[in-house]
């Protein structure tokens, strides 16, 4: 029941270099990634235990190294043991060594188990956890938007923030956040075993540094506008993929493969050339980066080998400190990435946030009202719609539908008929107006209650990849067989399923498309019918289906309309005969109201309509009536 309004951006995205929505951004992703703070713990703890076990083999190596020394040369500095701590005198030095060689191996092995337990508590974490239930919050919030969310938002940008964009959102945690505190850790342990070192060899070899933040500044903000650019771009592609899936029967009718072809090649070069300047930028920084900590070593060489020729520091204590230099450089390194991975967080947590904190428009009121019986009276009272703020849809509908009387809203296509009908289950709220169903208000309503007293037949039947009983109890779980046959027959569907390969459980393909139309349209009153509305609802149930057809789903609506308040949104006159009230609309108002024989005899807009069709004109359009017919008469 969809107006078919044409897709438009609904939420606006703050500007894509603004620092203060980025800090926000981050302040919200660190609140996110607290509620997994006790796996997050786990995971740093193995990351700690590695650093250790690191730091400690390199201190066995320059002991060793400092040991061998001095055994070549006495003259050389004593190695400096750990924690005041002297062997024996009596230990020969091949025994200093094999002792620390074999401790070194002990713990690569252990550093070989941590590395895997580190490796599974990550996955873990992000795929099992984090991953799955953010999906789950977005996809619940999405199946709690309003029909103007999905109206106004394309379904390709849908797709991305359920799929890429939260596994985006998850490398915060295990690339960024977790990352960046090893990163931390590890850069500030290093500084501390450095300085115990040589403090002044430290500080020569680490002038460097405030570049590199003054790199990842520049890098971060010149990157972060293109990841947005690269999101909407992807949103495109994906859309045009999803369009031309949904679409190709169209397509392969007018032959327009190649066109279509060529709008996707168009469409992904973008991405490409979009991608290419990101990666571009990337492969800049990282080099930089990488850059700066060779000038280091540099200064290590020239300074720290001066330092070991005048004797103020050890061999091993130089050996010790290349390796210490040589992570510290290899953790800065990991800069780039860290910046790079929180761009890319930063971009589609807003593209997520935006549907976690999009308003839900149509919710249930504080204290709502669940009557025991519902009788399908409807009231529209001086209502008013319009789908933005300023527009209008519908204006001054006011009229009453009786239980069990059967009501048409006819007028051309865009007159405001499906508007009309979605306001009565709460697909939309009214601007101004009321729409009371046994005399409450809809917005006083339990929204499900409601719902559950309402059968729809939407204008385009969707049907699921399913069973055939499957989809008829689509919105009764629990009905039992003979309940969904005896629903099918209602809807004049039982022979036409009993003749399929599998009957009742026959899976229809994508689209139903192993059924005609009218065999859709029949499987959909079904589906609307099971629940025994007391209200049903049909938008246009023969507008794409031959003179036979109609025939047969009008049959079919008739059988199922009794004793039910029923709507139905139609141009063609076969489906007015009979009713106990049409109302006429144009642009979105009701023009003319009455029967059938009423409305033919004031002659006006209805009058002329049933003209041209009974003259073999096939749609109610304003080029086909003649003007004067146009003029509301009978008031």
């Amino acid at each position: 029941m969809s107006p078919g309004r044409g897709k438009r951006r609904l939420m606006s995205t703050p500007a894509a270099d603004e620092p203060a929505g980025s800090s926000s951004m981050v302040q919200r992703l660190l609140r996110l990634a607290w509620a997994y703070r006790a796996r997050c713990m786990a995971v740093l703890s193995y990351q700690i235990a590695l650093l250790a076990l690191g730091l400690a083999g390199l201190a066995l190596s320059g002991l060793a190294v400092d040991v061998i020394r001095r055994q070549v040369s006495p003259g050389a500095p004593a190695p400096r043991w750990p924690l005041g701590w002297t062997p024996p005198a009596t230990w020969p030095p091949l025994a200093l060594i094999a002792a620390a060689g074999g401790i070194v191996l002990v713990m690569a092995a252990a550093r070989a188990v941590l590395n895997y337990r580190y490796g599974a508590a990550v996955g873990h974490l992000v795929q099992m956890q984090f991953v799955p239930e953010m999906r789950t919050r977005v996809f619940d919030k999405l199946q709690r938007m309003s029909f103007r969310f999905f109206d106004a938002t394309a379904s390709g940008s849908i797709i991305n923030r359920v799929t890429s964009d939260v596994q985006s959102v998850r490398a915060f945690v295990d690339q960024v956040l977790i990352q960046g505190v090893i990163l931390f850790l590890s850069l500030g342990v290093y500084l501390v075993f450095m300085l115990g070192k040589h403090p002044t060899l430290t500080a020569a070899c680490l002038g460097t540094t405030p570049l590199l933040w003054l790199f990842a500044t520049m890098f971060s903000r010149r990157v972060h506008p293109l990841y947005h650019r690269s999101r909407a771009l992807s949103d495109e592609l994906v859309n045009h993929v999803t369009e031309t899936v949904q679409g190709i029967r169209v397509i392969k009718g007018f032959a327009r493969e190649p066109e279509q072809r060529a709008a996707f090649d168009a469409k992904s070069l973008a991405v490409r050339d979009q991608q290419r300047g990101i990666f571009r930028r990337v492969s800049r920084f990282s080099p930089a980066i990488d850059l700066l900590g060779h000038a280091n070593v540099v200064v290590l060489l020239l300074y720290g080998g001066h330092l070991v020729a005048t004797g103020r520091l050890t061999l091993g204590d130089l050996i010790v400190f290349a390796g210490l230099l040589q992570q510290f450089s290899g953790q800065v390194g990991t800069l780039a990435n860290i910046v790079n991975t929180l761009q890319q967080s930063l971009t589609s947590a807003r593209r997520v946030f935006e549907v976690l904190d999009a308003p839900i428009e149509i919710a249930d009121p504080a204290a709502p009202e669940r009557p025991t019986m519902v009788r399908g009276a409807v009231r529209f009272e001086q209502l008013n719609f319009g789908y933005r703020p300023g527009e209008t849809a519908l204006a001054d509908i006011d009229f009453e539908a009786q239980p069990g009387q059967r009501v048409v809203l006819f007028g051309e296509t865009g007159s405001g008929k499906s508007t009309l009908l979605a306001l009565i289950p709460r697909f939309y709220d009214a601007s101004a107006g009321r729409v009371l169903v046994d005399g409450v208000d809809t917005r006083r309503w339990d929204l499900g209650e409601l719902r559950s007293h309402i059968g729809v037949v939407f204008q385009d039947s969707f049907l699921f990849s399913m069973s055939v009983a499957s989809n008829i109890a689509f919105g009764k779980a629990d009905a039992t067989r003979d309940e969904i046959e005896h629903a099918a027959r209602l809807a004049l569907a039982d022979d036409f399923i009993r003749a399929l390969p599998e009957g009742y459980d026959s899976i229809l393909e994508e689209g139903a498309s192993n059924l005609s139309g009218g065999q859709r349209q029949r499987l959909a009153i079904a589906r609307a019918i099971l629940r025994d509305p007391s209200i049903l609802l049909l938008d246009d149930p023969t507008a794409a289906v031959d003179h036979e057809t109609e025939r047969e789903v009008l049959a079919a609506l008739q059988a199922v309309s009794q004793a039910r308040t029923t709507f139905i949104a139609t141009h063609r006159l076969p489906a007015c005969r009979g009713a106990d009230l049409i109302l006429v609309l144009d642009d979105g108002r009701i023009v003319e109201r009455g029967t059938h024989d009423q409305l033919m005899r004031q002659g006006g807009r209805y009058f002329a309509a049933a003209q041209l069709q009974l003259g073999g004109a096939p749609v109610f359009t304003a080029d086909t009536v003649p003007a004067t017919a146009f003029t509301e008469r009978g008031k």
